[in-house]
């Protein structure tokens, strides 16, 4: 996965996380499971969006004592099934969707998804738990700004001063298919 550059971090009250770069790039994490790519869909003339659900839960979870401190969380009522219980959006217009049931969907309306890079991590002897869990690195393709801002609960502002980074596997990082 590639490194971090300046972020916001968002939580959907669990132990999943997203963080969107300020470079336009989203990353959705969790030390606890890998992720699977649901779907794929257009969701407007100019517009697509992923939707990641909850893959296999790992054996050893990793750390969540040291955590960054969440920008925003929203909480989840898992009675609620797959409706919407959040939208983070971004002036550059990706947006996220928080769902009651866990599933997460990225997206922007106003580019297509470029790269979707599913990676995962298991507990080794030699490292213990740390870095252990999945994530996903999103990003779109193209510069396109919509005028207006799609509705949300909470809205974040990324420059794109810089290009996105590079993908790369970590040492003993494995890509989910």
């Amino acid at each position: 996965m590639a490194p971090n550059s300046a972020k916001y971090l968002i939580s959907n009250g669990t132990d999943d996380r997203v963080s969107l770069f300020d470079d336009g790039r989203v990353k959705v994490w969790s030390t606890t499971h890998l992720w699977t790519e649901e779907s794929r869909e257009r969701h407007n003339a100019l517009g697509e969006t992923v939707l990641l659900g909850i893959g296999r839960i790992l054996g050893e979870p990793g750390p969540v004592d040291r955590r960054q401190q969440c920008d925003a969380e929203f909480e989840l009522d898992p009675e609620q099934g797959h409706t919407v219980a959040a939208t983070v959006g971004a002036d550059n217009g990706t947006f996220v969707q928080f769902f009651h049931d866990g599933t997460i969907a990225v997206g922007n309306d106003g580019r297509d998804v470029a790269t979707v890079f599913n990676a995962g991590r298991e507990t080794t002897s030699a490292r213990g738990t740390t870095g252990v869990g999945g994530s996903v690195m999103i990003t779109f393709g193209g510069s396109y700004r919509p005028r207006s801002k799609r509705e949300s609960d909470f809205q974040v502002e990324l420059s794109e001063a810089t290009a996105p980074r590079p993908n790369r596997l970590y040492k003993d990082e494995f890509l989910v298919k």
